[in-house]
């Protein structure tokens, strides 16, 4: 892991409103000036702050001087806290692009003028370089899947863009430069034509491409393609010779904006929120970079929906259905959500999914409520059309913050061997409620939920696990875990399952029914293959039955189907008498005994 270079300065004075206004200049008298309510973003004693990313949750990387303002470095603002890396060696570090869970990316230039890809994980700049290429450029962080975006330089110094592990060359172009990837899957930048003449891209979920040109700017210096968002909505900026950089909103329905703000030297647009907000840097005359969020004031973004989300448990339906296929993890990325959490009706239980999942968990519907614990208070913008003929479901009025009212309990069975289709149940010693959960990759996420809102879970609460095969069969000895302060921040308890289907050790069970007439089952486990037996004695120590089991693998002999069973006969066949007999397990290295009662 490589160290870096980090200055933490608590933002002291937040957003500061400034103006309103519209562009000095327009591109021709038929292209609108965008109507946005400008706030500059600031960091006390910062004069240049190139804001070039934002996540949902009001957070913002980008650029800025080192503290001897000889380089560029990156930075971070996030809940408030500016804090600067710069990665070691380097000429310059850059970032282009925020997660939703805080990561941030870019590249930076080393000392011998390549750009290789960076990564902030956890507060670690990492080092990531496409494979096969000569320089990575990132530009982008996808929150649905995590891929990296922005573009790559062949061995032939030909630019190509990227998205994931995906590399887009737009056809004939002479380079192509990649950006942004959406929810969807589609792809913005730009190219050069044969030409020599810039335009913009969007690479399209199903492979086809279309371009962004601006006609009435012949004669254009570049054009670069930032960002697209769920809806369509695209920001780019262009120049022309002898003329400004200016930028751009073009909205799903083909209506192009510029923006500017007044007063400025040049407007940069680096990303468009879902809720049609945007963020970007501005230059004053005095040499002077600030970041700006601006809000639009007029129609053309979409339905957008505000909602408040508690620190703790909240209901809620999603309000507005969204433009691409959302699903359990894609809601805790937009929300932040340690898990979600839904009522499958019509088996009537909880299903769960937390963020160690290997898949994306249940579809996220309209009409239906979820609930999601946040460790920290959101507002969350929901953007999208109407759901047809489908009633909401309202948020929790005012539920306690002290009540665990749900909680999760999840993990992984812990092998090479896969237990698709077993099942997991879950038992609160305390409260006796009892959650299950099938296996899916090795993992299981069991969830209980009181929707009156009261508590279900306390801290010092025994959670007792045990795994049952396809066919009901136990297949492990019961887990015991506490309950402790974090699981209840978290509204889940993760753990891990180890030694499945294998007992850590020989073991004869009670039999049952106990008291029994005339039958009865005999359970046990073993921990290794072994020839097995059990002998039945009466009180006087006399030999009644003995039940050859033959050579048994190791295993779980628990359910009707695999214990031993005994008719209640001696070895003649005749019925036993009422009374206390002992029945003893015999193996060549392990023998235990028991005793069960006869009632008649």
């Amino acid at each position: 892991m490589h160290h870096y270079i980090k200055i933490a300065l608590i933002l002291s004075i937040g957003l500061t409103i400034c103006f309103t206004g519209h562009a000095v200049a327009q591109v021709s008298p038929e292209t609108p000036i965008a109507d946005y309510t400008f706030e500059t973003i600031e960091v006390p004693g910062v004069d240049f702050l190139e804001v070039a990313a934002s996540n949902d949750f009001g957070d913002y990387a980008g650029n800025t001087r080192s503290p001897n303002g000889e380089k560029t470095i990156g930075f971070t603002l996030i809940d408030g806290v500016f804090s600067a890396y710069d990665f070691p060696g380097s000429q310059n570090t850059y970032f282009y692009a925020l997660g939703n869970n805080g990561n941030a990316a870019g590249h930076y230039k080393d000392s011998n003028g390549l750009y290789h890809g960076v990564i902030l994980e956890n507060g670690e700049l990492r080092q990531y370089d496409f494979p096969g290429a000569a320089e990575t450029h990132i530009y982008g962080i996808s929150d649905e899947t995590g891929a990296l975006s922005g573009n790559i330089v062949d061995a032939a110094g030909v630019t190509h863009a990227f998205s994931g592990e995906l590399t887009i060359t737009f056809p004939g172009a002479i380079n192509t430069y990649g950006d942004f990837v959406n929810a969807a899957g589609a792809v913005v930048g730009s190219y050069v034509d044969a030409d020599g003449m810039p335009h913009g891209f969007i690479r399209n979920p199903d492979g086809s491409f279309t371009t962004i040109d601006l006609p009435e700017m012949p004669n254009l210096q570049f054009l670069f393609v930032n960002t697209i968002t769920d809806a369509g909505v695209i920001g780019f900026r262009a120049k022309a010779v002898n003329d400004i950089l200016r930028s751009y909103i073009l909205l799903p329905d083909g209506t192009l904006y510029e923006v500017r703000l007044p007063g400025s030297v040049s407007t940069v647009v680096r990303n468009v929120n879902q809720d049609g907000s945007i963020i970007g840097y501005y230059d004053l005359p005095d040499g002077r970079r600030h970041g700006f969020l601006g809000r639009p004031n007029g129609e053309g973004f979409g339905n957008i929906f505000f909602m408040h989300l508690s620190t703790g448990l909240n209901m809620l339906s999603v309000p507005l259905k969204p433009t691409v296929h959302t699903t359990a993890r894609s809601l805790a990325i937009k929300t932040g959500a340690t898990t979600v959490i839904t009522l499958d009706a019509a088996n009537q239980e909880f299903l769960a999914w937390t963020p160690n999942a290997p898949d994306d968990g249940f579809p996220i519907e309209g009409a239906k409520g979820y609930i999601v614990n946040l460790p920290t208070a959101r507002d969350i913008v929901f953007t999208g059309t109407g759901w047809t003929n489908q009633t909401q479901v309202a948020a929790a009025p005012g539920t306690n913050a002290n009540q665990m009212w749900a909680f999760v309990v999840s993990g992984h069975l812990e092998s090479l061997q896969h237990f698709n289709g077993y099942s997991v149940q879950v038992r609160n010693l305390r409260t006796n409620t009892v959650m299950t959960s099938q296996v899916r990759d090795n993992y299981f996420a069991a969830a209980t939920a009181n929707l009156n809102y009261r508590s279900v879970v306390a801290i010092g609460d025994t959670m007792e696990l045990i795994v049952t095969d396809t066919n009901g069969n136990i297949v492990s000895e019961k887990f015991n875990f506490t309950v402790n302060t974090a699981d209840l921040e978290n509204a889940v308890m993760n753990v891990t399952l180890n030694s499945i289907g294998t007992p850590k050790r020989n073991r004869l069970l009670q039999n049952y029914p106990n008291p029994f007439n005339p039958e009865t089952w005999i359970p046990y486990q073993l921990s290794k293959d072994s020839l097995v037996s059990i002998s039945i004695y009466d009180t006087a120590g006399k030999l009644i039955r003995t039940l050859s089991l033959g050579f048994q693998s190791a295993g779980f002999y628990n359910s009707r189907e695999r214990a031993a069973y005994w008719d209640g006969r001696n070895t003649l066949g005749e019925p036993v008498a009422s009374g206390v007999y002992f029945f003893q397990l015999v193996t060549p290295s392990f023998q235990q005994t028991r005793r069960m009662l006869i009632l008649k």
